[in-house]
């Protein structure tokens, strides 16, 4: 019989201390019995794991092998019994969810952090989507969750949507742009002879949409809002972005226009198959419905509650 994960703490305890004695001290057992399973597994792999000096033992190179590999061997088995744990208590090994691209970052930071002192044997998958490529991906069944999925869900069969709130946009040029100066609404027709900057929506299996973008106009794709924001700043493109990201990036760089048709509100939603959420999901559901994780995934102030239990670390 080859080495359990006692026996291989067993043999590392031996090594650290270089002595049986110390070993069995330190793992609150007698020496015979360390003596007993070092031999039993010297003899299960058929070599010498220590050579034996007075009081003292070293490792063979066979030992310093065996202690070398047998760390991720150990990591292996307190996976195994996090997992088995996880899998018993209802839970999932693995969490994937999607996560709408006008979302604030920190939002998804908080959560990501709040989740994994909840849930720290769960492997948690998070991954950008744009416009309905945040339906795609849940419909598809690539992701357990979607947070922020945009305006309404496409069909109702099969899905449950909570919703979170109304995401704002503001219209936006640079500050040397020839908008700039201009003081009243802006009507399409003047706007369309600019490129408007525009993030592709993700979706494979569904209609993309665009942020905004007109008739006509000619459009400048990027990957995300951070190269979006760079280009509106040197007045190469117009476009709307979510105010949270313009509050973000407040400066004399950016000048927020109004225009005569302005863009709405998205409604956000979290949203997800009623079948296949374990204990991890279903925090997630209770997570994200809370009010002041609602405001915040929208864009608003991130005010938490002092009592907050998700975020408590213990002392």
């Amino acid at each position: 019989m080859l080495a359990s994960d006692e026996g291989i703490r067993v043999i590392q305890m031996v090594a650290k201390y270089q002595s049986i004695s110390a070993a069995a001290e330190r793992l609150n057992k007698v020496p015979s019995a360390i003596s007993y399973t070092v031999k039993k597994i010297e003899e299960a792999f058929g070599v010498e794991l220590f050579t034996r000096k007075g009081c003292y033992i070293e490792l063979t190179s066979a030992g310093e092998y065996f202690i070398s590999y047998s760390k991720a061997i150990l990591d292996d088995f307190d996976t195994l019994r996090r997992n088995v744990q996880i899998v018993h208590e209802g839970g999932e090994r693995e969490l994937k969810i999607a996560v709408n691209n006008i979302v604030p970052q920190s939002a998804i930071t908080d959560f990501i952090m709040d989740f994994e002192r909840a849930f720290p044997s769960t492997q948690l998958s998070v991954q950008r989507e744009v416009y309905n490529g945040c339906w795609d991906v849940l419909y598809g069944n690539r992701v357990n969750l979607v947070v922020g999925a945009p305006h309404s869900v496409p069909t109702t069969e099969g899905v449950i949507c909570v919703p979170l709130g109304l995401l704002t946009w503001d219209f936006v040029v640079g500050a040397g742009h020839a908008l700039a100066g201009e003081a009243h609404p802006l009507p399409n027709s003047q706007l369309r002879r600019y490129p408007a900057v525009c993030i592709r929506d993700t979706s494979v299996n569904f209609n993309p949409m665009q942020a905004w973008l007109l008739d006509g106009q000619k459009a400048i794709f990027v990957p995300d809002f951070h190269a979006a924001i760079a280009l509106i700043k040197r007045n190469a493109a117009i476009g709307y972005i979510p105010t949270h990201q313009r509050l973000d990036a407040a400066g004399a760089s950016l000048v927020k226009k109004l225009t005569q048709e302005e863009k709405c509100a998205t409604r956000l939603f979290l949203a997800h198959r009623p079948e296949g959420l374990g204990s991890a999901g279903r925090w997630c559901v209770d997570y994200f419905s809370r009010e002041h994780v609602r405001r915040h995934v929208c864009g608003g102030t991130p005010l938490r509650p002092a009592n907050d239990e998700l975020r408590a670390v213990p002392a």
